[in-house]
């Protein structure tokens, strides 16, 4: 179900029951604006230096619309849901929230490289007024494989299925996308599903080395479209 946040300038796709949104699109009149930190910094410590950002842009905290999270190592089921417990907590303190349920999109992985010793905020999404670019904009929530137990194929077309079908409900396709991110431990060969991006690959699928958050998964993939791209 797509609901509004007029707060943000943007609508969510409700993901009953989970800390977070299954995708974003931005309302008519805005665009969006993707911020990545030169090193990732301690939750707490990047969702203050998120929200400060966004007052010197001019924007509320409620124009923030999608977080991507960087933790030490894969979590149990009962460590998973201990970590979203303080999580949400800091989404209630920003107003992000609608009613019972949360309104950001949130790709949340764990780096096979190090250099992650605590949780951690990568980047951040946020609306913006839109300027001149056209197309929509948006942000979908990293998804992981819901088939298992056959080729690596297999696994990541059942994470394409489950965003395309995301993106009929956002209205966007793969042509809106302007990035394409795919997490895993390995380089796993992408030559079987890479058409299934579409014009999207012109801009390159980048693979990022890191597993899902939750232990006995190996894929994730996100995407979004957006018309500006910083570095803070």
């Amino acid at each position: 179900m797509l609901s509004n946040f007029d707060p943000g300038g943007y609508r969510f796709l409700v993901a009953t029951g989970r800390p977070f949104a299954s995708g974003i699109v931005a309302d008519p009149g805005f665009d969006l604006v993707h911020a990545v930190f030169s090193r990732p910094l301690p939750l707490d410590a990047g969702l203050s230096a998120a929200r400060g950002h966004l007052e010197s842009a001019g924007r509320p905290a409620t124009a923030l619309a999608a977080f991507e999270l960087r933790i030490p190592e894969p979590l149990s089921r009962e460590a998973f849901d201990a970590f979203n417990a303080p999580y949400v907590e800091r989404m209630a303190a920003l107003g992000l929230q609608s009613g019972a349920e949360w309104v950001t999109a949130r790709t949340n992985v764990a780096p096979t490289i190090g250099g992650v010793t605590e949780p951690s905020l990568y980047a951040f999404t946020y609306t913006a007024s839109r300027a001149v670019r056209s197309g929509p904009a948006f942000r979908l929530s990293g998804a992981t494989e819901t088939r298992r137990g056959g080729s690596a194929a297999d696994s990541l077309r059942s994470i394409i299925e489950e965003l395309e079908r995301r993106m009929i409900e956002l209205g966007v396709s793969w042509e809106d996308a302007t990035a394409v991110n795919v997490y895993a431990a390995v380089g796993a060969s992408v030559d079987e599903v890479s058409g299934r991006f579409g014009s999207a690959e012109l801009h390159g699928l980048t693979w990022v080395p890191s597993v899902p958050p939750i232990r006995d998964f190996e894929f994730e993939i996100d995407a979004h479209g957006v018309g500006t791209e910083i570095v803070l």
